[in-house]
């Protein structure tokens, strides 16, 4: 899988979560869900609330992200695996996917993480 290919997985699962639960990753305010993009072959995220590209790399300043330091950790987690290639998942803090706090119920969180693991971010 190149880069362009781990985008559009990571991108598929921001919106994957962004339906379910919580609705992290989405704006019912501006009807916008959150994304990832490439730009000069950099990684950013465009924010769901604020709609600012956010250098997506930890270490950065995330300003103009409007969410906590779970989701920016998670951010960092996707970043990381479209650089790379390689599951991040947790390697940023806060347990990734496998997480428990993220308030979902159990059956939304594994929904979460077997979708995650049929489109290949996560390993089976």
């Amino acid at each position: 899988m190149d880069k362009k290919e781990r985008l559009e997985v990571v991108n598929n699962l921001i919106k994957f979560i962004s339906e379910r639960g919580h609705r992290f990753f989405y704006s019912g305010s501006n009807n916008r869900t959150a994304s990832m993009i490439l730009k000069n072959n950099r990684v950013y995220i465009v924010d769901d609330r604020t709609g600012e590209e956010v250098y997506a790399y930890e270490g950065f300043s995330h300003k103009g992200f409007s969410h906590g330091g779970t989701l920016w950790a998670l951010v960092c987690d996707f970043s990381f695996f479209i650089r790379t290639g390689k599951s991040a998942n947790g390697k940023h803090g806060y347990g990734g996917l496998y997480s428990g706090d993220w308030g979902h119920s159990d059956e939304i969180q594994q929904e979460i993480i077997n979708y995650a693991k049929e489109i290949s971010y996560l390993k089976r």
